[in-house]
């Protein structure tokens, strides 16, 4: 199933001039893609018009079969997660259990499946004996698994990682690698932005190369 489709899409930072132009392209569920190309190509620009943060100037985006357009960023976060290159950036409450339940409490829902829901996934996660530690305590890839906890919690199906690899230790990487895996086998989407060569040699996946503005494959 298709996830995530651009079709003719254009984005131009006024200040620079810089522009990013994309024919076409289709993420689907169930697949990893990784997104290459040097810095300053438009691998980040391109992740965010995949998840709304950004709007194109021209053509069409679509999120689960829906435009883009017509969907708040609320609607489009409830289906794609973005991971933060650094993830203390996205986490804002004070614990990690309040962290769990941030989103729940906000839009009044019931407490006690949410309470579950939290319970469940944090031990999947391996961060059950961590409740009550302070979010500003936990180590990357403590905060890269709880940010990307919270994005299970709202539903998101499809995942954007952008250089999730970064500073992380081998263990540390070892364990998202194992992450990934899990997600994919559930069927879960995931848009890997990387210049990592030992990722890109762990999975045989689709590659999507950036230069210069220009989506080239």
């Amino acid at each position: 199933m298709t996830a995530i489709a651009l079709f003719d899409v254009l984005y131009c930072y006024e200040r620079s001039g810089f522009v990013l132009s994309c024919p076409r392209l289709e993420l689907r569920l169930g697949e990893l893609t990784l997104i290459t190309g040097p810095n300053g190509s438009g691998k980040t620009t391109l992740s965010k018009l995949m998840c709304g943060i950004l709007r194109p100037k021209q053509g069409r985006i679509s999120i689960f079969g829906r435009r883009a357009d017509e969907l708040s960023l609320g609607e489009i976060g409830s289906k794609v997660g973005y991971l933060f290159q650094n993830p203390s950036r996205q986490l804002f409450a004070p614990t990690v259990w309040q962290e769990m339940l941030f989103v729940q409490e906000i839009l009044g829902q019931d407490p006690q499946p949410a309470r579950a829901r939290a319970e469940q996934l944090l031990a999947r996660f391996r961060l059950a004996d961590l409740k009550e530690r302070r979010v500003y305590t936990l180590s990357r890839g403590e905060q890269q698994r709880l940010a990307i906890c919270t994005m299970l919690m709202g539903g998101a199906e499809f995942f954007i990682l952008d250089e999730p690899t970064a500073g992380l230790d081998r263990s540390h990487r070892t364990e998202l690698y194992k992450l990934m895996d899990e997600l994919l086998l559930e069927g879960k989407g995931l848009a890997v932005i990387s210049h990592s060569r030992e990722l890109a040699s762990r999975w045989k996946c689709r590659q999507v190369r950036l230069r210069e503005g220009q989506v080239l494959a």
